[in-house]
């Protein structure tokens, strides 16, 4: 039932005119109207003078001093052709041909982007001003502290407990293989339906391990090429100068463009004990050990030779969004015995070739891995699409040890940093 006033209208709604009138300047703390008393039907005048009321000032946009600071309501011309007749810009404006110098940008296959002509608004860079600015006396909590949010701390023990607590690190080291961390967006898949798991919530969420779901880490087409663009544009606003003094520099991203030939062989079981045994205990009796081979597409020339196994995993469910994410721990050994061993010993049903066209944006110690691959069969050739968020193993592990020692540290940092470039990203996907 809709609730009634007592004129019998819903008091929620406000007619056309009310919201379209004019914004009246707001009267002094204590200024009165003078109003006429009445008695039944006689009218009583105060018998002390009062000066007639002030005529309010009618303005057409919130004059400058009501405006927030945070406000992003743009400024009418005239208002701008004021405050720059002072020699100066306000916060958040500045000549429209201050924007970012063009950069070539590329899309993963044969289509070229063109620059687009982007606008930086340079509100994100500045210093947060104190919320007791607008809201007085104010803190964070009652114990003036900001809660840890649970994904982010999730994943700094999830990431501890696998990377930076391991006892094996030197022979791992010593022996070629490497920690890769990697954020992969995809979807959480019921094997049931094999369809996009559900679960009746409205937040993210980490899903408990070994539920028996699996992870379909790929997107459409559409998706992927808008995420193309939008890491495009990431690159061109870190190039591109500052607009205001105040406003920090950005880190800037690094764009590489490369494309490769991953090839497969299955490793004899001759060569299983030369594997270190960090390596062998991740693997079950069932799976099989392939060699993968990495080529540059233009040249033939081997780029890398490793042997990759799965450590961990942990799925964060994003139900508002169109892709999931699962954070993977993988061990990746470099191969250095003889390729042609194994190429003697591999059988004609091994897997297929992977062409990869892989855009590649590095900014600080996370690096943003958007690949399209081409995987050609007996009967067609099937295309994914993928994108792969990595973060440095080595900032990782020297972080988490100096907070596991009690040293200064920014290990909770760099993981909210993953977790939010995940979530950036995420959000700039659509649902198609």
């Amino acid at each position: 039932m809709i609730p009634q006033t007592e004129n019998g209208y819903n008091s929620s709604k406000r007619k056309i005119e009310d919201r379209n009138a004019a914004i009246e300047e707001p009267r002094r703390v204590g200024e009165r109207e003078a109003k006429p008393q009445t008695n039944g039907d006689s009218k009583v005048v105060s018998s002390s003078p009062q000066p007639p009321p002030k005529k309010r000032i009618r303005y057409t946009e919130p004059p400058i001093w009501a405006r927030s600071v945070r406000s992003k309501a743009p400024l009418s011309m005239s208002t701008k052709t004021n405050l720059k007749a002072n020699g100066k810009l306000p916060l958040g404006i500045y000549p429209a041909n201050q924007g970012p110098p063009p950069i070539k940008t590329e899309m993963n296959g044969n289509n070229q982007l063109p620059a687009p002509s982007i606008r930086v608004a340079p509100l994100p860079n500045t210093v947060k001003e104190d919320p007791s600015v607008i809201l007085g006396p104010w803190e964070q909590s009652i114990t003036n502290t900001r809660p840890q949010d649970d994904i982010s701390k999730l994943v700094a023990d999830f990431l501890y407990s696998h990377v930076v607590s391991r006892n094996d690190l030197g022979e791992l080291a010593s022996r070629g293989v490497d920690i890769e961390i990697e954020a992969k967006l995809g979807q959480i898949i019921d094997k049931d339906t094999n369809e996009r798991y559900i679960l009746p919530i409205d937040s993210e969420c980490v899903l408990r391990a070994n539920t028996g779901l699996t992870f379909r880490s790929s997107m459409t087409e559409t998706q992927h090429r808008t995420l193309n663009e939008f890491l495009n544009k990431r690159v061109q606003e870190s190039y591109a100068p500052n607009p205001l003094p105040d406003s920090k520099e950005r880190v800037k991203i690094i764009y590489n463009h490369r494309r490769e030939r991953d090839t497969f062989y299955e490793l004899p079981q001759t060569m299983y004990s030369s594997l270190p045994a960090a390596v062998r205990e991740q693997l079950n009796s069932r799976q099989r050990i392939r060699v993968r081979i990495s080529h540059d597409q233009k040249t033939g020339q081997v780029l890398a030779k490793i042997i990759k196994c799965r450590v961990a995993n942990l799925d964060i469910y994003m139900p508002k969004q169109a892709l999931d994410c699962r954070i993977s721990i993988n061990f990746e050994m470099k191969f250095d015995m003889d390729v042609e061993d194994i190429i003697a010993a591999s059988t004609s049903d091994r897997q297929p070739d992977r062409n990869k066209d892989r855009l590649s944006y590095t900014q600080s110690v996370y690096q943003f891995d958007l690949t399209q691959v081409t995987q050609t069969s007996n009967i067609q050739a099937m295309k994914e699409h993928e994108l792969e968020i990595e973060v440095s193993t080595a900032a990782v592990r020297e972080q988490g040890q100096k907070a596991a020692a009690g040293s200064t540290n920014e290990y909770l940092a760099l993981v909210e940093g993953l977790v939010s470039n995940v979530r950036v990203l995420a959000r700039a996907t659509p649902f198609q």
